[in-house]
């Protein structure tokens, strides 16, 4: 998922750690790690004075499949609430601004691998 913004970066490459039982049992873990593309959500500009954004809630949570369209959380702006939609699809990975928070215009809110 990204919110594209002109000084925004581009998607970027995570590297994931996943637990997984080996042969020998759940006791003894070993650690594969994978390539994750990832794309980060940032606070989009909903006016062309707003500097700042407040999450007001998250609609969304760690975790859950986001398809393109979904609303996933409401910002406040300098002049109103409002609905934003991902623009594309995946899961979101963490939420890095919890509700009650507010991110400049442009800050990642949220990193999220592709499906």
């Amino acid at each position: 998922l990204r919110f594209a913004h002109p000084a925004a970066a581009a998607a970027r490459r995570a590297r994931t750690v996943v637990p997984h039982a080996t042969s020998a049992g759940a006791d003894a873990l070993e650690e594969r790690r994978l390539d994750v593309k990832t794309h980060e959500i940032f606070m989009p500009a909903l006016s062309s004075t707003m500097t700042e954004g407040k999450i007001v809630q998250w609609l969304k949570k760690e975790g859950d499949r986001v398809n393109s369209g979904d609303i996933i959380m409401i910002v406040e702006s300098d002049k109103a609430d409002m609905e934003v939609e991902a623009f594309d699809s995946g899961f979101l990975a963490s939420i890095l601004t919890p509700e009650g928070g507010s991110a400049d215009v442009g800050a990642t809110v949220d990193s999220s691998p592709s499906p």
